[in-house]
Parts: C-alpha cells; structure tokens; sequence
C-alpha cells in the first residue's frame, strides 16, 4: 500500500511538471482588456479635448482573432449607429490615416432606442479580409486581418442619422457600411473627399 501511495504520488508531481508549461504557455496567448468609449471630436469634426466618456468596450484576444463587447450610452434616440473593429489605425494633423495593411471589419449595426444605449457584440478572426468596395477612388484596399495579440484595435462608432432622415429601404443599406446615411457626406461633393465616411465621433481604444 505505501508503495502504491508514493507511486501515485510520484506520477501526480510529473504531471504537474509536465502541464505546468502547457498552462502557462496557453496563458500568453489569450488576454482581457477594458477601454472607455470617449467622445474624440465634435460634429465639425474638430478635436474634442474634453473626451467625454460615453460607455465601455472589453476586448478578448486569442491567436486566431478577438472579440469585443461594447455598451455606448447618450446615443441619438432613433439614430443609425454602426460599430467597427480597426486595426491598425492613426490620425495625422490632416486627419485620419489609412496606412497599407490596416484591417477594418463591420463589427454590428443598431438603431438606437428611446433610452439612448446601445450594447453589441463584435468579433474578427485571423485572415479575414477587410471590407470591399469602399468608394473613394484610389484609396487602399483594405487589409486581412493578422497579428491580433499585439495590434492596436480600436472600436470606432459611425453615426448615419436618424431613421426619419431614411428613405423606403435606406436603414438596412446604412447598417451595411460607414459611408452612407443622411449625416454621410456626398461623394459628389469634391470639398468632402477628406471625410470620405460617416462622422466617427466616439471610439474606443485598444492597446496591445
């Protein structure tokens, strides 16, 4: 019997020694974490220094992609808002910058209720292609997505406008993508070819 004990004994310790990495490896390649949802610019789309925070977004990241939960709140009641998974992004003193390889998906569209929050959920996977046929003539295709545990990923906000400003048919077409809606400038219009999307108020980011 005492020879049985220790056996067992001794197994158990070289299954810990040899699990124990496995755990701990397993444990780099999954991480949790937390970023306000800040007002970044105003409706002119000048910069907005006071960064209002309007809500939260948790991101869980894995090697084969990440997903995100995200609560908004003092949303425009009945407005089209869709929600966005960007990776890699900046701002230069002009503006927004797209540089080769940034990733850019669809993460969820909503329209907003009378109590003016909105909660989604959104998630992206390794190799998924960016969105297609944006409109901007020239503009970089977008890029697959890769490296998803050490990129920068940031939950952007679109506001299209209210569902009173929609035509028969236009709200499901403005859930769809960033560009159009009542609040989207008019690709017609050659003074707004530097916003070339719908305003992009409020965003969350995501540091590695």
């Amino acid at each position: 019997m005492k020879k049985f004990t220790t056996l067992m004994a001794a197994t158990l310790v070289v299954s810990l020694m040899i699990v124990a990495p496995v755990g701990a490896h397993e444990r780099t390649r999954r991480s949790v974490s937390h970023a306000k949802i800040v007002q970044e610019h105003s409706e002119d789309d000048a910069p907005d220094a006071t960064k209002r925070n309007i809500g939260w977004s948790r991101l869980v990241r894995t090697s084969d992609g990440y997903s995100a939960t995200v609560f908004a709140r003092g949303l425009e009641p009945g407005g089209v808002y869709t929600f966005w998974l960007v990776s890699p992004y900046h701002f230069g003193p002009d503006g927004p910058i797209i540089p080769t390889g940034v990733f850019v998906a669809r993460g969820a569209g909503v329209v907003v209720g009378a109590n003016g929050t909105a909660r989604v959920q959104m998630s992206a996977e390794v190799g998924q292609p960016g969105i297609a046929n944006f409109p901007v003539p020239g503009a970089e295709s977008f890029h697959e997505m890769e490296d998803p545990l050490t990129s920068i990923v940031r939950v952007e906000i679109a506001y299209h406008g209210n569902v009173d400003e929609a035509g028969p048919g236009e709200v499901t077409t403005w859930l769809s993508d960033f560009w159009t809606g009542a609040a989207c400038p008019s690709f017609l219009d050659p003074n707004l070819a530097g916003q070339p999307h719908c305003p992009v108020y409020l965003a969350a980011t995501h540091m590695p």
